[in-house]
């Protein structure tokens, strides 16, 4: 199974992924005492960030998954900036 970003679990006992270039997208864990698998989440319906860094995924400080999502500028429809003086 092709696997990226690879993460450890803030007490070293899960190892996090994704398998973004699949046909199934998802954030996946193995559990390293028993190397147990488990799917916590899909990705396939979720527009995802092609950039520098990739379709990057890691871990927020209490294990939550975060992920870079394509939200785009083409639903930007008028934008207001006042430089600082």
């Amino acid at each position: 199974m092709p696997f990226g970003y690879p993460s450890w679990s803030h007490d070293g006992q899960y190892l996090y992924f994704d398998t973004t270039f699949t046909d199934d997208p998802a954030i996946f864990r193995i559990r390293i005492s028993d190397r147990k698998m488990e799917r916590l989440a899909s990705l396939k319906d979720i527009r995802r960030l092609l950039g520098e860094w990739g379709e990057w995924t890691g871990l927020a400080p209490d294990d939550s998954t975060l992920l870079v999502r394509d939200t785009s500028s083409q639903e930007i429809y008028a934008l207001d900036w006042q430089a600082p003086e």
